[in-house]
């Protein structure tokens, strides 16, 4: 009775799952392209104010001398 009942849980909860997946594929997919635009956008200002505190600093430098 104990095997019955465990094969009808798995045999209703695997197309409850891929259900789920198919439901949220696109969801997920809307995330990880959201954090990829982040990470891009990051590292772009990152370059941007890692050049400007670099120009900032060979300025002082040269000021100096």
């Amino acid at each position: 009775m104990r095997l019955l009942l465990t094969v009808l849980v798995l045999a209703l909860a695997v197309p409850t799952l891929l259900v789920a997946a198919i439901a949220l594929g696109p969801v997920i997919v809307g995330i990880l392209c959201a954090v990829g635009f982040g990470l891009i956008v990051f590292a772009i200002v990152s370059l941007f104010l890692g050049l400007g505190a670099g120009a900032e600093r060979v300025g002082s430098r040269l000021a100096r001398h």
